[in-house]
């Protein structure tokens, strides 16, 4: 195999499902509500995994894991919710007030979008929420160099 047919092989492959449909919906809310990007993507990552079609045991829906109350509450029905742009902008509506809410801090924000906003401001000792919180700093750092990686792990 010569190295200019694997570097054609590698470039002929198909992106990962629904990756130009979620990069379209990143980009389009990042002009609209002021929710880093990146940030975006790392709690994708940890709530669906980058699948849109995702639901939780307890009903959370598509790509960002939103409720079907929450997204009428933000102007999203409840039909959108599995299409990447109508679930990144509820989730991201609903992140934006968090971090608004809680005065830009990420990490009350974070435990009030897994666990509801009845529980932020710290960080529970037990449950998935601490978890949850180091695993979305950490992506968050992976897709921004700029952003601090978390130096401990969630207390167990």
């Amino acid at each position: 195999m010569t190295l200019l047919f694997v570097l054609s092989a590698l470039s002929a492959v198909p992106a990962a499902p629904y990756e130009t449909e979620i990069n379209q919906a990143v980009a389009d809310v990042a002009g609209i509500w002021p929710v880093p990007p990146a940030l975006v993507r790392a709690v994708i990552r940890q709530e669906s995994g980058f699948n849109p079609k995702a639901v939780s045991r307890v009903g959370a829906r598509g790509l960002m894991q939103v409720m079907p109350e929450t997204a009428a509450k933000v102007g999203v029905s409840e039909n959108e919710l599995f299409a990447p742009a109508g679930n990144v902008l509820a989730g991201v509506r609903l992140l934006a007030a968090l971090l608004k809410h809680y005065q830009g801090d990420v990490v009350s924000a974070l435990v009030a979008y897994n666990s509801g906003p009845k529980s932020a401001t710290v960080v529970p000792e037990n449950g998935e929420t601490p978890d949850y919180v180091v695993r979305i700093l950490q992506f968050w750092a992976e897709y921004d160099p700029r952003v601090r990686r978390p130096t401990a792990r969630a207390p167990r």
